[in-house]
């Protein structure tokens, strides 16, 4: 899996951003990060979508089920419905421009996508999870980013709720919700 199928900035400058671990419930020191202040996200586009994805094993501070994390790179949105197929092959996420003050800063933004109740269990490692959680560094303000899942195995396919988060330290930015479907 591309877990999430993630970002490719198009519009960007250069920038470098301060690690950060991921976002937790319970209260979190904030990292002050360079000078960048960033005040929310613009949501362009949500639903299903289609591109080129490239994986790879996911670094520190990225979870996923499958330990992988995509690059999606001239995605297109073929539909902004919420319900979403339970297929191999398809991918949903949030498209959205990053708020804030320097443009082309650097910051880091984390994925959080919260799985049905059920979770999902990877069958090669036994791995259960019931939330993914990724950082994504040197995301630039005023960039164009795609954040996602895409499903590249059967057994990641859990009908029910996937709620799709993004934060930046501890402030949640954006959240949809998708509802997964059982394949047919």
């Amino acid at each position: 899996m591309r877990f999430p199928l993630l970002i490719v900035c198009w519009l960007a400058a250069a920038g470098v951003a301060a690690a950060q671990q991921p976002p937790k419930p319970a209260a979190t020191p904030t990292i002050a990060e360079n000078a960048a202040t960033v005040s929310g996200v613009t949501i362009t586009n949500a639903g299903i979508f289609t591109g080129q994805s490239t994986s790879g094993p996911a670094r520190a501070g990225q979870f996923s089920p499958t330990h992988t994390v995509g690059t999606e790179a001239d995605w297109r949105f073929i539909s902004d419905s919420t319900d979403v197929p339970g297929q191999v092959g398809t991918q949903f996420g949030i498209e959205f421009r990053i708020d804030g003050e320097p443009a082309g800063e650097a910051v880091t933004l984390y994925l959080v996508f919260n799985f049905p109740p059920q979770g999902i269990r990877n069958p090669n490692t036994g791995d259960m999870m019931h939330a993914a959680k990724i950082a994504f560094p040197n995301m630039k303000i005023g960039a164009l980013y795609l954040l996602g899942y895409g499903f590249d195995n059967s057994w990641e396919i859990i009908p029910g709720v996937w709620t799709e988060q993004i934060w930046y330290q501890n402030r949640m930015l954006a959240e949809r919700t998708f509802t997964v479907t059982a394949a047919e």
